[in-house]
Protein backbone atom coordinates (compact mmCIF):
# COMPACT_ATOMS: atom_id res chain seq x y z
CA UNK A 1 0.00 0.00 0.00
CA UNK A 2 1.58 3.71 -0.75
CA UNK A 3 0.04 6.17 1.29
CA UNK A 4 1.84 9.39 2.65
CA UNK A 5 0.16 9.73 5.96
CA UNK A 6 -0.35 13.38 7.26
CA UNK A 7 -1.88 13.77 10.71
CA UNK A 8 -5.40 15.61 10.63
CA UNK A 9 -6.99 16.75 13.65
CA UNK A 10 -10.72 17.04 13.62
CA UNK A 11 -12.06 20.37 15.21
CA UNK A 12 -15.58 21.01 16.28
CA UNK A 13 -17.07 24.40 16.74
CA UNK A 14 -17.41 25.88 20.56
CA UNK A 15 -21.18 26.27 21.50
CA UNK A 16 -21.40 29.62 22.53
CA UNK A 17 -22.16 30.64 26.01
CA UNK A 18 -25.63 31.07 26.36
CA UNK A 19 -28.75 29.98 27.63
CA UNK A 20 -30.64 27.10 25.91
CA UNK A 21 -33.06 24.38 25.68
CA UNK A 22 -32.25 21.20 26.09
CA UNK A 23 -33.45 17.53 25.72
CA UNK A 24 -32.34 14.22 28.04
CA UNK A 25 -30.80 11.86 25.43
CA UNK A 26 -29.38 9.55 28.34
CA UNK A 27 -29.77 9.16 31.93
CA UNK A 28 -27.66 6.14 34.25
CA UNK A 29 -26.68 5.28 37.23
CA UNK A 30 -23.16 5.21 38.22
CA UNK A 31 -20.27 5.33 40.67
CA UNK A 32 -17.76 8.52 40.74
CA UNK A 33 -14.21 8.02 40.77
CA UNK A 34 -14.49 8.43 44.53
CA UNK A 35 -17.31 5.60 44.75
CA UNK A 36 -20.29 8.09 45.20
CA UNK A 37 -23.33 7.25 43.57
CA UNK A 38 -23.97 9.63 40.80
CA UNK A 39 -25.83 10.37 37.76
CA UNK A 40 -24.47 10.36 34.13
CA UNK A 41 -26.38 12.62 32.15
CA UNK A 42 -26.49 12.98 28.13
CA UNK A 43 -28.54 16.55 27.21
CA UNK A 44 -29.28 17.62 23.23
CA UNK A 45 -28.75 21.18 22.42
CA UNK A 46 -31.82 22.83 20.70
CA UNK A 47 -31.17 23.30 17.00
CA UNK A 48 -27.68 21.89 17.42
CA UNK A 49 -26.24 18.08 17.11
CA UNK A 50 -24.74 18.96 20.13
CA UNK A 51 -24.12 16.80 23.06
CA UNK A 52 -23.16 17.96 26.66
CA UNK A 53 -22.73 15.76 29.64
CA UNK A 54 -23.37 16.51 32.99
CA UNK A 55 -22.89 14.77 36.39
CA UNK A 56 -25.03 14.79 39.47
CA UNK A 57 -22.91 13.03 42.29
CA UNK A 58 -24.91 12.02 45.81
CA UNK A 59 -22.62 13.16 48.28
CA UNK A 60 -23.23 12.15 51.91
CA UNK A 61 -20.95 14.36 53.66
CA UNK A 62 -22.25 17.23 51.61
CA UNK A 63 -26.16 16.72 51.50
CA UNK A 64 -27.26 20.22 50.92
CA UNK A 65 -25.21 20.49 47.72
CA UNK A 66 -26.76 17.19 45.85
CA UNK A 67 -30.32 18.33 47.14
CA UNK A 68 -29.55 22.03 45.92
CA UNK A 69 -28.45 20.58 42.18
CA UNK A 70 -31.21 18.13 42.23
CA UNK A 71 -33.87 20.83 43.34
CA UNK A 72 -32.17 22.53 40.01
CA UNK A 73 -32.50 19.87 37.73
CA UNK A 74 -36.36 19.06 39.02
CA UNK A 75 -36.97 23.09 38.26
CA UNK A 76 -35.96 23.03 35.29
CA UNK A 77 -37.46 19.94 33.52
CA UNK A 78 -41.43 20.64 34.55
CA UNK A 79 -42.45 17.47 32.88
CA UNK A 80 -40.14 15.28 35.37
CA UNK A 81 -42.05 15.25 38.55
CA UNK A 82 -39.79 16.59 41.59
CA UNK A 83 -38.43 13.58 43.12
CA UNK A 84 -39.09 10.94 40.62
CA UNK A 85 -35.80 8.81 39.73
CA UNK A 86 -37.42 6.48 37.16
CA UNK A 87 -34.65 7.85 34.72
CA UNK A 88 -36.64 5.70 31.95
CA UNK A 89 -38.96 8.43 31.80
CA UNK A 90 -36.72 11.32 31.80
CA UNK A 91 -35.47 10.30 27.85
CA UNK A 92 -36.59 12.97 25.75
CA UNK A 93 -38.02 15.97 28.36
CA UNK A 94 -36.95 19.27 27.61
CA UNK A 95 -35.89 21.66 29.99
CA UNK A 96 -33.29 24.66 29.98
CA UNK A 97 -29.64 25.13 31.00
CA UNK A 98 -27.13 27.93 31.29
CA UNK A 99 -23.64 27.14 29.15
CA UNK A 100 -20.17 28.20 29.88
CA UNK A 101 -17.02 27.48 28.31
CA UNK A 102 -13.98 26.28 30.17
CA UNK A 103 -10.80 24.57 28.91
CA UNK A 104 -10.32 21.19 29.23
CA UNK A 105 -7.11 19.08 28.32
CA UNK A 106 -5.99 22.80 26.10
CA UNK A 107 -9.42 22.62 24.36
CA UNK A 108 -12.22 25.34 25.13
CA UNK A 109 -15.45 23.25 25.75
CA UNK A 110 -18.92 24.22 26.66
CA UNK A 111 -20.35 23.16 29.76
CA UNK A 112 -23.34 23.22 31.73
CA UNK A 113 -23.11 25.95 34.22
CA UNK A 114 -26.75 26.18 35.96
CA UNK A 115 -30.21 24.57 34.60
CA UNK A 116 -32.86 27.19 34.12
CA UNK A 117 -36.00 26.80 36.49
CA UNK A 118 -39.41 26.10 34.54
CA UNK A 119 -40.76 29.49 34.81
CA UNK A 120 -37.90 31.50 33.89
CA UNK A 121 -37.50 30.16 30.35
CA UNK A 122 -40.13 31.82 28.81
CA UNK A 123 -37.79 33.78 26.75
CA UNK A 124 -35.84 31.03 25.29
CA UNK A 125 -37.06 29.89 21.76
CA UNK A 126 -39.25 26.72 21.49
CA UNK A 127 -37.12 23.09 21.56
CA UNK A 128 -35.73 22.73 17.92
CA UNK A 129 -34.38 19.68 16.33
CA UNK A 130 -30.84 20.49 14.27
CA UNK A 131 -32.84 20.54 11.34
CA UNK A 132 -34.31 23.89 12.41
CA UNK A 133 -37.99 21.85 12.72
CA UNK A 134 -39.89 22.11 16.11
CA UNK A 135 -41.82 18.96 17.11
CA UNK A 136 -46.06 19.63 17.67
CA UNK A 137 -47.71 18.22 20.72
CA UNK A 138 -49.76 16.23 17.90
CA UNK A 139 -46.64 14.53 16.31
CA UNK A 140 -46.54 16.57 13.25
CA UNK A 141 -43.40 18.95 12.32
CA UNK A 142 -43.23 22.69 11.93
CA UNK A 143 -40.54 23.01 9.18
CA UNK A 144 -38.92 26.39 9.50
CA UNK A 145 -39.85 28.70 6.82
CA UNK A 146 -38.31 27.97 3.39
CA UNK A 147 -37.63 25.02 3.84
CA UNK A 148 -40.36 23.37 1.05
CA UNK A 149 -41.96 25.37 -1.15
CA UNK A 150 -46.20 24.80 -0.67
CA UNK A 151 -46.40 23.57 -4.53
CA UNK A 152 -43.96 20.93 -3.96
CA UNK A 153 -46.24 19.49 -1.33
CA UNK A 154 -47.21 15.98 -2.92
CA UNK A 155 -51.38 16.72 -2.14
Amino acid sequence: MAWTYKREEQTFPVLPEGKYRVRIKSADKALSSKGNDMLTLQFEMSGSNTILYHYITFMDDKPEMTNRMLTQFFDSFKDIPEGDFNMSNWIGKVGAVKTKNEEYNGQMRAKISWFIAADKQDDLPPWQNPDGSVPRADGWLEMPAGTQAEDEVPF
